[in-house]
C-alpha cells in the first residue's frame, strides 16, 4: 500500500511543470553571479581608461604680470593648476594635470615631471616619456589681456606644443 500511496504524489510533481531541481537552481546562481562580477569588472577598466580630469569651475585663469616669469623660468600656480614657462620662443603654459588618472604633477629632479601618485614621466615640453600615462601634458592657450594688463590661461582651450606666446 505505501507504494501506491506514493506513486500519486511523484506524478502530481510532474504535471506542475517543469521545476528547477537543486543542482540546476545552483548552476544558475553561480552562472549569474560570475557574470555579474565580470560585467563589473569590465565597467571598471573602461572606466579607468577613458579617465578625463574634471575641469575648474571657471576656465579662465589669471597669472599674474609677464614680468613675473623672467626667461628660463618653469614656475607652477597652484590656483591655476599649471606651470607657466618661459624659453628662447617665448611664454607657455603646461595644464599641471597628469592625463592618467588626474593627480598633480611635480617638477623633477632630473629635469621634467613626474606624477606622484604611478610615477609617469614627463620630459620638459610635457611629452610622456615612461609610466602608465600615454597622453602627453596639454599645452593650454596663454595671452595677455590689455585691459587686465596680466596673463591669462584658458583651462579648457588646448594649443599645439609650439605655440608661444611673445611679448
Amino acid at each position: 500500500m505505501s507504494k501506491d500511496h506514493r506513486a500519486p504524489e511523484q506524478g502530481a510533481a510532474e504535471k506542475k511543470g517543469p521545476r528547477f531541481d537543486r543542482r540546476s537552481f545552483l548552476t544558475l546562481l553561480a552562472r549569474g553571479s560570475v557574470a555579474a562580477a565580470v560585467t563589473a569588472v569590465v565597467a571598471q577598466i573602461i572606466r579607468f581608461l577613458s579617465f578625463q580630469p574634471p575641469g575648474s569651475a571657471s576656465s579662465i585663469m589669471p597669472l599674474g604680470q609677464p614680468d613675473g616669469y623672467p626667461r628660463g623660468s618653469l614656475s607652477y600656480l597652484a590656483e591655476a593648476r599649471v606651470y607657466v614657462g618661459h624659453d628662447r620662443a617665448g611664454l607657455y603654459t603646461l595644464d599641471a594635470v597628469c592625463p592618467h588618472l588626474g593627480c598633480l604633477v611635480k617638477l623633477h629632479e632630473e629635469g621634467g615631471f613626474i606624477c606622484p601618485c604611478h610615477d609617469s614621466l614627463f620630459d620638459q615640453e610635457g611629452r610622456a616619456l615612461s609610466g602608465p600615462a600615454t597622453r602627453p601634458l596639454q599645452h593650454l592657450h596663454l595671452w595677455f589681456d590689455q585691459e587686465q594688463g596680466q596673463l591669462l590661461v584658458d583651462r579648457s582651450e588646448q594649443v599645439e606644443p609650439a605655440v608661444r606666446l611673445i611679448l
